[in-house]
């Protein structure tokens, strides 16, 4: 092959490869920026202390050591259902779908954070015996993670909210219909627990015209020792 064809063939394929390259940067650029955003969403969330965070329920803060993060909001309108994450773990709605209207609640071991179980009470449709038996297999130490949807109130018993209120809450005794409330307590608490929101369903306030806006907290719960 004489010089001159070769020359050629060269500049050929260096022109293919410049083409080339062009071509993808935009797509190599955008994989680039998709990696960083990722990385930073998960370093966002990381959580320092003892349990790792999770993609679906990050709390947006870190805990400390010894302590569970905690995610909870209330149903919005009659559109969004209620979600509870524990531990960094979703437990009920998101992509579990097993949240429902009425009471949405969560018990766990205070100590190693393991959920014992979970369950809907539509109290519309279904006799409050069965949510007053559900609170009865509380044991010392044990967590309640409680969100709402809908409208948490019908057949609502003095003695279930009594139930709420040993467990730390201030509000339950308050509860109205459609109101949103959110809550997260212990068995033998003996205080009033920080953890807690009570959004009012008023007509005139509503942020969806009869329906309240939705209500979170997001914390980190302290571990309950066997010990104390």
């Amino acid at each position: 092959m004489r010089l001159k064809d070769c020359v050629y063939v060269l500049t050929t394929v260096l022109i293919i490869l410049i083409w080339y390259f062009f071509i993808n940067w935009s797509k190599l650029q955008e994989v680039a920026k998709q990696s960083y955003e990722v990385s930073d969403f998960v370093t966002d969330c990381d959580n320092p202390g003892l349990f790792k965070s999770h993609f679906g329920c990050c709390p947006h803060k870190h805990c400390p050591v010894n302590h569970f993060p905690f995610h909870l909001h209330s149903g919005v309108a009659n559109v969004v259902a209620a979600k509870i994450c524990f531990n960094n773990t979703i437990i009920m709605g998101g992509i579990r779908n097993n949240a429902g209207q009425g009471l949405n609640i969560v018990l766990a071991n205070g100590d190693t954070g393991k959920v014992l179980r979970n369950k809907n009470f539509n109290l519309e449709s279904r006799d409050p015996q069965e949510l007053l038996a559900y609170l009865k297999t509380l044991k010392p130490g044990n967590i309640v993670l409680v969100a709402s949807y809908i409208d948490p109130t019908p057949k609502l018993t003095d003695e279930i909210r009594d139930i709420f209120s040993a467990l730390g809450s201030t509000m339950v005794k308050s509860l109205k219909p459609r109101d949103s409330w959110v809550f997260a307590g212990a068995y033998g608490i003996k205080e009033a627990s920080p953890f807690e929101k009570l959004i009012r369903n008023d007509v005139r306030n509503n942020a969806y015209e009869d329906w309240p806006e939705m209500g979170e907290v997001i914390g980190c719960f302290p571990r309950i020792s066997e010990n104390e």
